[in-house]
């Protein structure tokens, strides 16, 4: 059963965005498993860049980073380069040192259109992007009349 809560995870941060990571698991008791909890999505920007990010350490006790996880393939952030294990430094130069999930989250997220700047590390060494925020709506294929 968790697989299973894993995969219908990954799908729905894949397809709907950001603001997604881990949501599917918020029925689950412990409130430490959904980062999202408690913090209401009309609270949130709605433009997105189409990512899913993890909060991790490479080992007990040492500092988390905050990696990418998925990445939607036809949002934003795949269209400049974002990649799947890229860690993010820092949003619009600010620090994330400190911050909660939803504080980056919230970060990150902002008025369609607009870019946010991240300093990443991959592969490529250490760099900056400019990412133009789009909504969900447009993410997903979707028009209004």
């Amino acid at each position: 059963m968790r697989m299973k809560i894993f995969l219908i995870t990954c799908a729905s941060v894949c397809v709907f965005g950001l603001p997604l990571a881990l949501a599917d698991i918020g029925h689950l008791s412990n409130s430490q498993t959904d980062p999202h909890e408690g913090y209401s999505q009309a609270k949130l920007p709605k433009g997105i860049i189409g990512v899913a990010l993890q909060v991790s350490a490479h080992r007990v006790g040492d500092p988390a980073v905050l990696y990418v996880r998925a990445i939607h393939p036809e949002g934003p952030a795949a269209k400049v380069g974002l990649a799947h294990g890229d860690e993010i430094l820092t949003v619009n130069d600010k620090s994330l040192t400190g911050k909660t999930y939803q504080e980056v989250v919230a970060m990150i997220r902002g008025e369609v259109g607009k870019s946010v700047k991240l300093k990443i590390k991959g592969e490529r060494g250490i760099q900056e992007i400019s990412i133009i925020r789009i909504s969900e709506e447009t993410l997903m294929g979707e028009k209004h009349l």
